[in-house]
């Protein structure tokens, strides 16, 4: 007889994070844990309401890891370039949770602290509240956004993405000039760009308007 389980939201969320990652989001039903548990599924019911809540806590674990990881000491750019990089890294690594935390809030301990750290860097870059609240949002979400989609790409199969990867330097480069005087004055360059290139990009303009803003009044 398999040994009764001394059951604990930490468990559950351990449980539920082993079954996103081997099936995804998807596969967290309450059924499943409790199979994955070995108990009853209503006992899961006991520490919480709904699979909501447990999804929420499965995708804010991971928000917390990031912060957990975040250097000491790091000036307010480099911060804030430092956790661009890692959502991005932990949403390719946890592609089945990436969605979930570019659409949700999870109103928990990770998403606070990520928030306060980002809110800190904003303030210490010389933004007053009312900017800081703004930036902090068109930080997160961009970044957020950016990285569930290289989550997504990365997570498709391998001849969807080779094909989408040659286009930049097969059927792009091939396009007649008369019709399309941009693409081919450029399209010897598309092939070289890295999503690591695309990503200092986006954050680096998002945070020279953070230092321009800076210096502005009001």
């Amino acid at each position: 007889m398999r040994a009764r389980v001394a059951l604990t939201p930490e468990l559950i969320v351990d449980a539920a994070s082993r079954l996103a990652e081997n099936a995804g989001a998807d596969a967290l039903s309450i059924r499943a844990l409790g199979k994955e548990l070995g108990v009853d599924p209503t006992a899961v019911y006991r520490h919480f309401r709904d699979r909501d809540q447990i999804v929420l806590e499965v995708a804010d674990r991971l928000l917390g890891g990031i912060v957990d990881g975040l250097p000491a000491d790091l000036e307010w750019r480099p911060r804030l370039e430092w956790l661009a990089q890692e959502v991005v890294r932990s949403f390719v690594a946890h592609p089945a949770i990436a969605p979930i935390l570019a659409l949700r809030t999870t109103r928990r301990q990770g998403e606070f602290r990520l928030a306060e750290e980002i809110l800190g860097a904003l303030r210490e870059a010389g933004l007053s509240d009312e900017r800081a609240a703004v930036q902090h949002r068109v930080f997160d979400d961009t970044v957020m956004s950016y990285a569930a989609m290289i989550s997504a790409y990365t997570a498709m199969d391998e001849s969807s993405r080779e094909g989408d990867e040659s286009a930049w330097s097969r059927e792009y480069r091939a396009l007649p000039v008369r019709r399309y005087p941009n693409i081919a004055a450029v399209a010897t360059h598309f092939a070289g760009i890295e999503d690591e290139t695309v990503l200092q990009e986006l954050v680096g303009a998002l945070l020279d308007r953070v230092e321009k803003l800076a210096t502005q009044p009001g």
